[in-house]
C-alpha cells in the first residue's frame, strides 16, 4: 500500500504544477513569444485551474484510500478526458509539440493503471 500511495502523491503533483504554472503564466508561455487571444488565454488558465483541482483530488484520495476510492476514479477519469480531447485535437488541428504527445501518452496509460492498481490495494 506504501509503494501505491507514493505514486498517487507523484501522478497528483504532476497535474498541481503543470495547472499552477498555468494559471500563473497562462497560455503566452507556448505561443513562441507572440501574443494570444485574451479569450484563449482565459480559457487556458480556466483549464489549468480545473487540473490544479484534478492534483489536489489526487492527493487528498491518499489520505483514506478506501474512503476516498471513488474521488481518485474521478479524477483520473477527467485525466482520461483529457487526453482524449488532446487526440480530437491532434486529428482536427494537427499534431502537437512532442512533449504533449509524451503528456498524451501518461494520460491514457497512468490512470487506467492506477484505477486497476487501486481496486488490487483495496481488495487486499
Amino acid at each position: 500500500m506504501n509503494a501505491f500511495r507514493i505514486v498517487t502523491i507523484i501522478v497528483g503533483l504532476i497535474p498541481l504544477f503543470l495547472g499552477g504554472t498555468g494559471v500563473f503564466f497562462g497560455a503566452a508561455e507556448h505561443s513562441g513569444g507572440t501574443d494570444v487571444a485574451a479569450a484563449l488565454d482565459n480559457q487556458y488558465r480556466y483549464l489549468a485551474g480545473v487540473y490544479v483541482a484534478v492534483g489536489l483530488m489526487i492527493l487528498w484520495s491518499v489520505g483514506d484510500i478506501k474512503g476516498r476510492a471513488m474521488l481518485l476514479r474521478f479524477a483520473m477519469l477527467g485525466w482520461f478526458l483529457g487526453g482524449l480531447a488532446r487526440i480530437v485535437s491532434w486529428m482536427t488541428v494537427g499534431e502537437p509539440a512532442s512533449w504533449q504527445v509524451s503528456g498524451l501518452a501518461v494520460e491514457m496509460v497512468v490512470p487506467v493503471v492506477l484505477i486497476l492498481w487501486q481496486r488490487r490495494v483495496i481488495k487486499a
